[in-house]
Parts: structure tokens; C-alpha cells; sequence
């Protein structure tokens, strides 16, 4: 990059000259996908982001755009409508949404996992009856099973009855509640398994995938939705807990089975995964220093925005090269580290858009702001023990020693 722009450092670049992720072996459908993905961060998500960050709960439009350009079916089969993007072109994705706004990301991140997990499970009714509505964006799924990773006493519980399961306990962060209309749950049986089950929020909506199934003793049970939980970041996520009082749920709406080790082993295979939302909170305070760096001519801003252009380029080039030797014996080792500089990346890149921004960064309407929260939730969002310690080590790695007076010698 020449001394003094604020230019890309990759070959692709959006409206504002930043470097944008490009999955490197998209195929022509795939590109497409990630072209629309571009053109509604740019034109839909980032004008109203900070409108959208506000709200009272997700916005619709947002949502609505996205479903119309196909990118609330990306994980899910052609078969069903979807476009079953590689997990490239999927991070591609989700970091230029996260870039323009954190929240509708964030949320409909929710919706893929579960989706595809109905699309891979046993029942075809189930299948044939919900994947193409998700693959189409006209309905959305929940879901509930980041509480699994939990040391401790399960918080739900499944109980074996006949016909299916009773859920006891309570599913904490449900996100987009009242816009999602159905969530998968995972919730651990006696022999300390797991189960991974569908449930709507209204039977009523779905009486073809009922027919027939009835709790043995006639009890549906019930479940009861906080009300939304005010958080920091993410405020408008719709985000509440559900207490669930001996829910039924059919056998016949059952997705999987794991246990513990599958889930640690999956959580280690993924750990890269992770960093396309702090990597797009990261593009997001680029962009704003970037435009900063135009409007005022401070090289202590300009420097910034270049410094963090690069780091940008050289992270996610780091990631796609870990991202393809998953399989060497120091993949988790190093991918666990990635991880948490990419976190710690987002934090200081929106950090930096902050001291910038100067004064008007307080201001709720200002983007640093909710850069700098979206980059703190990204920092505990789908958080190992592992990552966790691995964030807590990089950070332990600023020291002040360069800062401290030389002793004094006497006279």
C-alpha cells in the first residue's frame, strides 16, 4: 500500500476502498451469493445500522432483503432451495454482513446451524415441511445448545417418556425470539448424552407434523419466554430465556444424538469459524477510520487506518491458510491463537475508530460505538475454555515495561 492512501490490500475492494473477504475457490452461483451479500451490507444493513442496533427488536427489512437474495439458505441442500455454499464462501458471507451491521448478523447467524440440522435429520415429513420454508427465508429457526458446553449440572434436561421427551430446566440466550417461529434445543438425557430436538413455538402452525403424535397422558407441557434480556451489545437481538416445564416433544421430531467429546471435538474442527464476526466488526471500524481519515486530515488517523487496513488482509489470509491444513497436528494449536487475535483485532480496530472518532463516539448515533460493543460480545460469543484462554493470554502479552522510567542512578 503507498504511504498515505487508505487503499485495499487485496484485489477486491467495496464502495469505500476496503479490503473485503473473497472465497478463492467460489464457484459462479457461489460468487454470485457473495456479490448480493455486498451489494445489501452496502445499500440495506449499514445505512440503518445504527437504527437497527437500537430498535426494539430485529429489523424486519433487513431480513426481508436477505431472504429475497437467497442468503438465509446458503447452509442448507439445492434440493430444498438452498445453495450450500462451502464453508468459505459461508465466512465470506457472514463477515461482509457483520461489517455493515452486527445485529442482523448476528441473528440470522442463528438461523443456519439448526436449519441444516433439520436438513440432515431422520424424518422426511419434517424435512419436506420446514427445509424449503428455511432455505427460502420465510420461516426462521432458533436455537439452543451453546449451555451444553457448560461444566456443571445440565440447565435442560431431557427425560425419556413414551412417545418421545419431556424437557425440563431452561434454555438460556434464545436470539431472535418472536421472529424465529421454531427452535432446536439441546438438552442432556440421564445417561448424560445429548438430544437435539425440534419444537415450534406454535403447535397450531404445524398440525401435519403433529398427526397422530400426542404426549401419552394427553400433558403438551409448557414453556414460558422471559421477557427480552436488556444486554450491552446486540440489544435488538430479541434474546430471552425460555423456562421449559415438561415440554413434550415427539420422537418423531428428534434430529440427533452426541455426547460431550463429539462436541468438543466439533467445537476444535470449527474454532476458525468463529473469527468471520470479529473479523467483520474488524472491516466495519477499517471502514470508518478509512472514512475518517478523509474527512479529517489528522495523520495519526490516516496512519491508523492504514495500519489496520494491512493487519486486516494479513488476519484473514492467515485464516484461509489455517483454514485449509486442518488436518496437520498443530491445526487447533495455532487456529485457537488465530482465533484470539482475530477477536482481539476486532477490539482494537473498533478501539481505535472510537479515539478517532473523538467526543462523538459517545454519541448512541455514532458507529464507533456500537463497533467497540459488538466487538466485546464478539470477544465472549461461542466461547470455549480453550478460546477463553487463549483471548486471556494474548491480552496478557501488552506489558508496560517499555514505558517505565529507567531507574535512577545516584549521584
Amino acid at each position: 500500500m503507498a504511504s498515505g492512501s487508505c487503499g485495499p490490500t487485496d484485489n477486491t475492494e467495496d464502495a469505500v476502498g476496503l479490503p473485503i473477504p473473497e472465497s478463492a475457490h467460489a464457484n459462479p452461483e457461489e460468487e454470485q451469493l457473495i456479490a448480493k451479500a455486498r451489494q445489501i451490507a452496502e445499500e440495506v444493513l449499514l445505512p440503518n445500522a445504527e437504527r437497527s442496533d437500537q430498535a426494539e427488536g430485529p429489523n424486519r427489512e433487513n431480513f426481508r432483503a436477505l431472504a429475497e437474495a437467497g442468503l438465509l439458505g446458503i447452509a442448507l441442500p439445492k434440493e430444498y432451495g438452498g445453495s450450500n455454499v462451502s464453508g468459505e464462501t459461508q465466512r465470506a458471507i457472514t463477515e461482509i454482513l457483520a461489517s455493515a451491521c452486527g445485529v442482523t448478523t448476528f441473528v440470522q447467524a442463528q438461523h443456519h446451524g439448526p436449519s441444516r440440522m433439520i436438513a440432515n435429520g431422520p424424518n422426511p415429513a419434517l424435512k419436506e415441511r420446514l427445509v424449503p420454508e428455511l432455505a427460502a427465508g420465510r420461516m426462521l429457526c432458533g436455537v439452543s445448545f451453546a449451555h451444553l458446553r457448560r461444566p456443571g449440572p445440565p440447565v435442560l434436561r431431557a427425560e425419556p417418556v413414551p412417545g418421545g421427551y419431556r424437557l425440563y430446566g431452561t434454555a438460556p440466550w434464545v436470539t431472535g425470539w418472536g421472529l424465529m417461529n421454531q427452535v432446536v434445543f439441546g438438552a442432556t438425557l440421564p445417561d448424560e448424552r445429548f438430544v437435539y430436538v425440534w419444537v415450534p413455538a406454535h403447535r397450531e402452525e404445524f398440525p401435519e407434523l403433529f398427526e397422530g403424535l400426542t404426549p401419552p397422558d394427553g400433558d403438551w407441557g409448557r414453556y414460558q419466554a422471559s421477557p427480552p434480556l436488556r444486554l450491552c451489545a446486540m440489544n435488538a437481538s430479541a434474546t430471552v430465556t425460555l423456562t421449559l416445564e415438561g415440554l413434550f416433544v415427539p420422537e418423531a421430531h428428534r434430529l440427533q444424538f452426541s455426547d460431550r467429546e463429539t462436541l468438543r471435538c466439533n467445537d476444535r474442527k470449527g474454532v476458525l469459524g468463529g473469527t468471520a464476526l470479529p473479523m467483520g466488526c474488524a472491516a466495519g471500524a477499517v471502514r470508518l477510520l478509512c472514512s475518517l481519515a478523509e474527512k479529517r486530515p489528522i495523520p495519526a488517523i490516516r496512519q491508523s487506518a492504514e495500519h489496520f487496513t494491512q493487519e486486516l488482509a494479513r488476519t484473514r489470509r492467515a485464516i484461509a491458510e489455517w483454514n485449509a491444513r486442518n488436518n496437520e497436528p498443530d491445526f487447533f494449536e495455532k487456529a485457537v491463537r488465530l482465533r484470539a487475535h482475530a477477536i482481539r483485532l476486532a477490539v482494537r480496530a473498533a478501539h481505535a475508530a472510537v479515539a478517532a472518532s473523538s467526543g462523538a463516539a459517545n454519541l448512541l448515533s455514532n458507529p464507533a460505538q456500537r463497533l467497540f460493543r459488538e466487538a466485546m460480545f464478539y470477544t465472549v460469543q461461542a466461547q470455549t475454555q480453550e478460546v477463553m484462554a487463549a483471548t486471556l493470554q494474548l491480552l496478557e502479552e501488552e506489558t508496560l515495561e517499555d514505558l517505565l522510567p529507567p531507574p535512577e542512578t545516584s549521584a
